[in-house]
């Protein structure tokens, strides 16, 4: 058999969608050889890489529900589990000829019936997009699922390819404003720096930077339920229910599980200046120097060093929109006595 033509061959039709019944069945055949024929399987990644069709539109799980539903086509009652055991096959090294496109929700489709693929923890952790967001910056992501999130700066959100069949879940560090697309059947879940978050479709804003003792949880629309990390997640260890206008803020203690020691809930909470940052908007109200200064620093990419105790304690309210950080500065300086100077990227806050 000439393997490069009809690699090439299937390979075009099958990014296509051009395979017929028999030419399906033959693709995956030659996917099952090349698990145990490195020259086949390279020959595979060679003709992946070069084809026309590498850039396509349609995600390779879509192409490979296309494949099975070819196959169904044919002879599928003799041959469906040889055939499910090849496509799999193709599975277990596409890592090397398609990781790019996500494989991990097709994989789900033969779990519930096939023991050996109940865990695949190096498909689930290959297919994680990370997306990290340096200071100064902000940036939005739209899911898999159609769900939107603002980052923050100084942000982390780690998502799937695509989500399975159970749920969907990310996590994240930072702060990040979540619009989940309502679905009922497959809950949205968040997890971060000791706390989960459950939700089938809402607005709402998580505040959890590794650097900081609190997380905290604002809900604007919808409603949202909290679990602890390190309990399972059941009616039995919900920790609270939050209805909008309403914030969580937990102190959590840094480690391997990331323990809540302390739970603080808010009603009637102003949830603008909570959000406003991610309309470029950097709000603030009775805000303590201290905790603005860390803001700022995450908003202007700068350090901070407040070298007075007393100023460290003093409250500001204002909006910043468009300043400079020496605009920024001048404005604060107008409601407290103090000066600053700086030095490259560092600002140091002295008392006049």
């Amino acid at each position: 058999m000439n393997y490069e033509y009809n690699i090439e061959d299937l390979l075009r039709k099958f990014t296509t969608g051009n395979l017929s019944p028999l030419e399906a069945k033959e693709f995956a055949k030659i996917l099952k050889q090349g698990d145990n024929n490195d020259e086949l399987k390279k020959m595979l990644t060679t003709s992946w890489e070069n084809t026309e069709n590498t850039n396509i539109d349609t995600p390779t799980y879509k192409l490979l529900e296309r494949l099975k539903a070819e196959i169904k086509k044919g002879e599928i009652k003799r041959k469906y589990s040889i055939q499910r055991k090849a496509i799999y096959t193709f599975m277990k090294y596409a890592s090397v000829v398609i990781i790019t496109f996500g494989l991990t929700w097709f994989a789900k489709d033969f779990t519930k019936s096939t023991p050996e693929l109940a865990v695949l923890p190096e498909a689930q952790v290959l297919h994680q997009n990370e997306v990290s967001v340096l200071y100064g910056s902000k940036s939005k992501i739209t899911l898999p699922d159609g769900s939107t999130v603002n980052l923050n700066s100084g942000s982390v959100l780690r998502y799937p390819a695509h989500f399975n069949y159970e749920n969907r879940s990310v996590t994240m560090e930072g702060e990040a404003y979540f619009d989940v697309k309502k679905d009922t059947s497959h809950p949205f879940y968040v997890k971060t720096n000791g706390v989960t978050v459950r939700v089938l479709g809402t607005k709402f804003n998580v505040k959890s930077y590794p650097d900081e003792k609190t997380v905290e949880m604002t809900l604007v629309t919808g409603k949202i339920e909290l679990y602890a990390n390190n309990k399972e997640i059941n009616d039995k260890n919900r920790l609270l229910v939050l209805a909008p206008n309403e914030q969580a803020v937990f102190n959590v203690e840094k480690g391997n599980n990331d323990s809540i020691v302390k739970m603080e809930y808010n009603k009637d909470v102003d949830v603008t200046p909570i959000i406003s940052w991610k309309d470029n908007r950097l709000m603030f109200k009775d805000e303590k120097l201290i905790n603005l200064a860390q803001k700022m620093e995450r908003w202007y990419n700068v350090d901070i060093d407040i070298q007075d105790e007393k100023l460290r304690s003093m409250t500001f309210s204002g909006v910043f929109v468009k300043e400079t950080i020496e605009q920024s500065l001048n404005a604060l300086k107008l409601a407290a006595p103090f000066r600053y100077k700086m030095e490259k990227n560092k600002v140091i806050i002295l008392s006049k």
